[in-house]
Order: C-alpha cells, then structure tokens, then sequence
C-alpha cells in the first residue's frame, strides 16, 4: 500500500481546511449582512414611500378624517339687526338662546338617541333618525325653548351638541306685523322689512371649532371666525299711532262684520307712514301651512287694490279746477240722479238737481263728476291721473307691492273717462290713496311714501334712507281750493260722521261695487267703502285712510268708514303735539254719540246700524240685506228685525235709549249681557231699566223705532 505525502504535511492540510472555511462563513455572513441590509433599505424605502403616500397623496383626505373625528366646525349665526320706531322704542330684536344640533358620527345608539330625544321634542322620531344616520352636522331643534334645552342637556347623549344663536322676538307681538313681517327657522327673512332688508339685517355669520378628545367627549372650542352682526332699521312708524290704528281697524272689522281693511296714517309733509294696520292679521311665530293660510301674510294696504269709489274725485276735481275748466260756485245740473252716457245709465244715490262744484263733492254726485271730468277730455284727465302717483308703485320698500291698474288711455272703452271719473274702471291701493289725499293737503305736492327713515350699522354709522324728491302736481291755490270743497263735505255732506271736537276736518268718502268673479259684473252685495280725511285743515299733520272691504249690513263710506276717522284723528294729533284749534264744548258729544243722534233725528233714513262679529268673537248678529246703486255713498236697504247675542262683562245695565243698533250691540258686548233686539232704527225701550244690578250673562230686552220720539226705559 502506497503513502501519499503532501507538501507541508498533515499540519498544514489541518491549518487549510480551516481557513477554507472560515472563508466560507465569512462569505456567507457578508451575504447575510448584504441580505439584511438589502431588506432594511427596501424596508425603508416602503416606509418612506408609504409616509410620502399618506404625507403627500393623502394628506388632504386623512386630515378631513382627523378634522371629522377630533374636531366640528360649526356655523355661528350673526345677531340680527333690531328694528325700532322713529322714537326708538323695539319692533323686532334679537335674543341669544340654544340650538341642539348632532354630530352623526359621534352618535352610539342611533336608535336609543332618536327615542329619547323624541320624548323631549316635538321632533318627528324618522326625522331624527335621518338626521342621526347622516355624514355631517346637522341641526336637531333651532331656537329650542329653555326648558327643552336644559333637558336635552341633562340626557348627556354622545354626539349632541349646543350653540347658541340669535332668535328673532317681537316684544309688541302682533303690533305692526305686516311691516316687519317674520324671520323663518333658518334664520332668513320671511315677508316684511324682514325679508326686503334680508342682507342688511342679517349680518354675516362666524364659525367655531369644537374638539372632542378620543371618548368622542366635548373637551374645548374657539371660534375661527367672529360673526359681524345686522344693521339696525330706524322706521317713520310710531308705535302709539301703530297700535291705535290697529285696535279701531279691529273694532271696525268686528262693528261691520268686514272680509278685510285697512287703515294708513301718513304725515302728508314727509311721506312718512306713521301707522299701517291691516286685517286680517297673524302670528310672527307661526308658520303657514296652506297657501290659503298664507293669505293673512298679505299687506291689504301695498299688495290689494281696490277701486277707491268717490273719493277718487279728489282727482277729478282737481285736474278740472287746476285747468280752469270750473269754479267751486258753478251750477251743474245732475238730472235729477239719473243720467245716460251713450247706452250706459249712471246714477246718483240720491236724486240731485242743480248743484253747484262744491256741493258735487259734499254730496258725492257721479253724474256732476263725470260732467266736469268730460271737459278735460281722455289724454288730459289720464295725465293728471298720472301725475297723482296712480299706475305706479309708491316704491316703499316692502315686497309685493302692487302698481296698480291704470290703463293706456288708448284701451279706454266709451265710457271709461266717465267711470274713472267717480272711482270705477281703476285699480289703486290704499297707500296710493293716502299719497294722492296728502298732494291736497301739503299745498299740491307729491310725496313719496316713507317706512324707513334710516340703517344704523354695526359701528353707529346711520345713513338715512334714500328718498326722492317731492314734484308739484298741482298749484297752491287749487289745492286750497279742493281743502276747502273736502272741509265742507265734512261739514255738510257724506262725511258728517268724520267731525273731530276741537279740529277742522278735510275729508271725502267713497263706495264702490266688488266685481263678481262668476259674473265679471259688479256686484250688488258685495263693497268697498272707504274715506281719506286729513287734520287740521290749514296745517294738516295726519292724512288717513280707511278702507273695509265687503262689510255685512250697512256698507257706506260714511255711514261705516267715516265713524272710524274721529278717535283714529284726535289721539293721532295728541301724540304728535298738535293742540286743538277749536273750543270744545262741554257739553259736545263725542263723535260716536253724534252719530247716534243724526241717526235718531232722522227717521226716514233706512240703515241700520248693527255690531256683527265672525263665529268666536264676541258679538254674532244677523243683518239685513242690501242693495244699491255704483260707487254710492249711501243707498236703501231693507230688513226686518235681528237676533243678537253677546257675552262680556260688569253688572250695571246702561241706558240705551236713543242709541242705534250697532252701538246697543258693542256696549252690551263689552259688559257680557245677552240681547234680545225688537225691530230697528233706535233704543226706544228697555228692560230691565238702566242701572238696574244684574248677573253676566244676563238678558236684556230692547225695543227699537225709527221714530226718535217718545223713547222710554219701560218694557
């Protein structure tokens, strides 16, 4: 057997495989490292790629995630603007109090959080669950009362959340509120000066920043943004006149028993509206539900036009006097109350002779106003017309106000410059009455119409209220002339009932027919009586107008509208600081009284003058039927005798006698008896007699005679 040797012998083979393999593991460690380190830069790449994704390709998604989870933005609305009246006293203001709102994400039970917060608020449970289930904030109750917020509150629900805000009050409730209108849940302006001065009022709004730790509990907030409140509106209206009115519009409404009315009160130097009362009213807290309950929103006086009737003979007779086509001591004859134009019959509502200009105003003649209208011709008369602010807005600020309905004087028919003439074939509203009655009486200047006199805004800067300048229609001289004509229509004609004690009135009234909506004609029950008047005469300070619409019984301008013009006339003038200018008498009645009087004095006149109410009110009364003649301001009326009924208070039993039946009704009304009416004209008897002790409720029986004498407290 052969020995194999190796160079260096068996030690040096030893020494060689081991450096074999330790060369070997070092090789495999340096893989291992390379490995490793291979693997710790791709780690880091990923990690660096996948920090560059979230930092940089999904920085703005992530960040609305944490904003969402830690953080809720939410909407500060800013306090509105205050309106106050020109003396400063508050219409509309705005009071902080809670809203409950929800962030849904936040919400654990969704089911648990609707039903408790159901019982609480006057919420539908499906609309809270809609609103729970949502992405985003959202508002649960806007404006909650107190009472609901503190027991919201106290539920500690997850995810519910309180902010105040502004809520609208009206601190002289429904005073005014066809002016100021109403502000909705959103805090937006709903009809009025509220939604006419929506930008200003409004102001703008801010934000604020809630933040809720990793419980989803509330744990700090800043606002982000600070609201900028409204500015404030300064208006012409002041609120005593405001409210005076109000309550007259409101008794006359009851008295006659009348669809709607209005009564405007404006300062004929300025234009400033001092009062603009308007029925039916509502509730600035209440919400319609109807288009027909939206009705009651509607501003009688811009937004519904009327045929104004005889009182539209202030234009007539001015446009004629202004032109010289007449003097006020001109003789017309009237025909006797009957007069043909082409195929038309016009008659008078009463049968008039000769009279003279002056006297066509104090009795309300059509036929002598369309006389005096046919001088001044079609283009003439239509331009005079014009020139009083007819077929035009007055441009007061206030939604829906209506222009009018004037026709081009190329589409008048035959006989409509004799119809225009006393107040038919024209559609005016009762502000563009009150405009054209103050050209009379400020000298012949037409004034625009003001509501606000200034805007207050957040810093105290008060710029008034932009303002066109007054234009002449007619001279001096004819206005004078034409205030003289209504002083004695006053005095001696229709509006004998508008006599103020201590005052020299100006005043006209005025009828006119409704048209039938069945029948397109005018219709024989259904008027519109009005009356514009003015005090003083010489200096006036007060122009008024009354309009009531579709009044039950007795429907007249001066058996109706006229009446409600004393009281309006002498509180207004004492509120403004305008001293009688006559001695009153001590032993003068009081206007209403007077016009029981006129009434008892004279038997042949067939009105009857009863106090009807709608079902709720305190007075019910049946009247008797009607009917007459075009644009009348007085007419025939027949009936037999009525059923009333009334409820109040006190214990006294008045004397009626002598009174007529409207005002043995609204006396009786307020003392709470029941009447048992006999017959009609005046109080002739009663029983028991006045001043006898009696219980509420109690019945008192009164006969009534339209012969005055012998009148007698028996049975």
């Amino acid at each position: 057997m052969a020995v194999i040797h190796y160079r260096g012998g068996p030690r040096a083979d030893i020494h060689g495989a081991a450096r074999l393999r330790a060369r070997d593991s070092s090789t495999l460690t340096a893989k291992r490292i390379s490995l490793f380190v291979c693997l710790a830069v791709l780690w880091l790449l990923a990690v660096v790629v996948r920090m560059g994704d979230i930092q940089i390709r999904q920085s703005a998604n992530l960040t609305e995630k944490a904003l969402r989870q830690q953080n809720g933005t939410i909407e500060i609305t800013a306090s509105r603007g205050s309106i106050y009246d020109r003396f400063g006293e508050e219409l509309a203001l705005s009071t902080p109090v809670d809203s409950i709102g929800v962030f849904p994400e936040k919400v654990h039970d969704v089911e648990m959080t609707a039903t408790m917060l159901g019982q609480v608020l006057d919420v539908d449970r499906a609309t809270l669950e809609r609103k729970l289930r949502g992405e985003q904030f959202d508002w649960v109750q806007r404006f909650a009362e107190p009472g609901e917020a503190d027991r919201v509150r106290h539920l500690n629900l997850p995810g519910i959340h309180f902010e105040k805000e502004s809520k609208r009050y009206y601190p002289k409730g429904r005073v005014a509120v066809h002016i100021l209108g109403a502000v909705g849940t959103e805090h937006y302006g709903l009809a009025g000066l509220e939604e006419s001065f929506e930008r200003r009022l409004r102001g703008t709004s801010g934000s604020s920043l809630v933040q809720y730790d990793a419980l989803r509990k509330h744990y700090a907030s800043r606002i982000v943004k600070q609201p900028v409140p409204g500015s404030d509106l300064i208006l012409t209206l002041d609120q005593r006149i405001q409210m005076l009115a109000e309550r007259e519009l409101r008794k006359a409404i009851i008295e006659t028993q009348s669809e709607s009315g209005t009564i405007v009160i404006m300062d004929p130097q300025s234009g400033d509206l001092l009062a603009v009362a308007n029925w039916p009213t509502f509730d600035p807290y209440e919400r319609p539900r109807s288009k027909e309950a939206m009705k009651v929103w509607r501003n009688y006086a811009i937004s519904n036009l009327i045929e104004p009737g005889s009182t539209f003979k202030l234009v007539t007779l001015s446009g004629v006097l202004e032109e010289g086509l007449a003097n006020p001591n001109e003789v017309l004859n009237c025909e006797n109350g009957a007069y043909y134009v082409g195929r038309r019959l016009i008659r008078d509502h009463k049968p008039y002779g000769m009279l003279t200009v002056s006297q066509v105003m104090a009795n309300s003649s059509n036929i002598g106003a369309l006389k005096l209208a046919q001088r001044l011709r079609k283009p003439r008369f239509y331009e005079y017309v014009r020139r009083f602010g007819f077929g035009e807005p007055t441009g007061l600020p206030l939604p829906n106000e209506l222009e009018g309905l004037l026709r081009p004087v190329e589409r008048w028919g035959t006989t409509s410059l004799e119809s225009i003439s006393f107040g038919q074939e024209i559609g005016v509203t009762a502000v563009q009455m009150a405009r054209a009655t103050a050209v009379i009486a400020n000298g012949g200047m037409l004034v625009r119409p003001r509501i606000v006199d200034a805007i207050v805004t957040p810093d105290g800067h008060r710029e008034r209220y932009e303002t066109k300048p007054a234009r002449r229609v007619i001279t001096v001289e004819t206005a004078a002339t034409i205030r003289a004509m209504m002083e004695k229509t006053v005095l001696e004609g229709t509006g004998k009932h508008a006599q103020v004690p201590g005052y020299r009135v100006a005043g006209k009234t005025g009828t006119a027919q409704k048209i039938d909506p069945e029948t397109g004609a005018y219709s024989e029950t259904d008027y519109i009586a009005n009356f514009v008047g003015f005090a003083p005469v010489n200096d006036p300070s007060i122009v008024v107008v009354v309009a009531l619409d579709s009044a039950k019984g007795a429907h007249t301008g001066g058996m109706i509208a006229a009446p409600v013009f004393p009281h309006l006339a002498r509180q207004a003038l004492r509120f403004r600081d305008v001293p009688p200018e006559l001695p009153v008498e001590p032993e003068r009645r009081a206007p209403r009284q007077q016009h029981r009087e006129m009434l008892a004095q004279t038997p042949e006149d067939p009105w009857i003058e009863d106090a009807v109410s709608r079902p709720g009110d305190a007075i019910v009364v049946t009247a008797a039927d009607t009917k007459g003649f075009n644009g009348r301001d007085d007419a025939p009326a027949g009936g037999a005798s009525h059923k009333v009924s009334l409820q109040v208070t006190d214990r006294v039993v008045p004397d009626f006698r002598g009174r007529a039946v409207r005002e043995v009704a609204a006396e009786s009304a307020s003392l709470g008896l029941r009447l048992d009416i006999q017959g009609r004209g005046v109080a002739m008897r009663q029983w028991p007699a006045a001043g006898t002790p009696v219980t509420q409720g109690s019945t008192i029986r009164v006969a009534f005679t339209r012969d005055a004498k012998g009148v007698s407290a028996g049975p």
